[in-house]
């Protein structure tokens, strides 16, 4: 079974819950338009790697989203042990690290879950300079993953740096959709 990761930034715990919300006849929370639709299955026929790769795009909402389809939110606790020099523990005791957004119950589970990020590892990913992302993200995949997942790292730290950033300047929290 494949999982998607959609990291996205919104206001409030309140309006990231839309996320798994079902409207009939109204865009989603993270809907991209059909012309985002269109050009990125045109451009997995022409090159599947390049269509792969993290990026952030605008949903018809506004809503800025990174496009994943790898990165588990519960891995982020080591790239943020990395970042900010707190202890993997210390990490792992925030209640934000991956914390249950919606469905508000368990028992609700869907298909599909919001969990939080904290607001630490915004923060850091905001103000981390482009020079050091590679050798974070040797890090991370030397912690959490193997080597080889550098490279497809260093390109999702990228784009989450930079959802981060606008995150910040909008005063939003960030998000993860998981559909699986």
């Amino acid at each position: 079974m494949s999982v998607l990761t959609d990291y996205f930034a919104a206001g409030s715990d309140g309006v990231a819950a839309t996320a798994v919300d079902y409207v009939d006849g109204q865009p989603g929370l993270l809907d991209l338009t059909a012309e985002d639709v269109a050009a990125g299955k045109a451009l997995y026929r022409l090159s599947p790697d390049e269509a792969a790769r993290p990026r952030v795009q605008t949903a018809q909402s506004g809503t800025p989203v990174v496009l994943s389809k790898s990165v588990d939110p519960t891995s982020l606790g080591r790239l943020e042990a990395i970042l900010t020099g707190r202890s993997y523990d210390e990490v792992n005791a925030d209640p934000r690290r991956a914390g249950l957004i919606a469905p508000a119950r368990h028992e609700d589970i869907e298909g599909c879950i919001v969990l939080s990020v904290t607001d630490t590892l915004r923060d850091a990913l905001a103000s981390l300079e482009p020079s050091t992302q590679p050798e974070v993200a040797r890090q991370w995949a030397s912690a959490e993953f193997d080597a080889t997942a550098e490279n497809s790292l260093m390109m999702f730290l990228a784009a989450l740096t930079d959802l981060a950033r606008r995150a910040v300047v909008d005063n939003d929290r960030l998000y993860c959709l998981v559909t699986f």
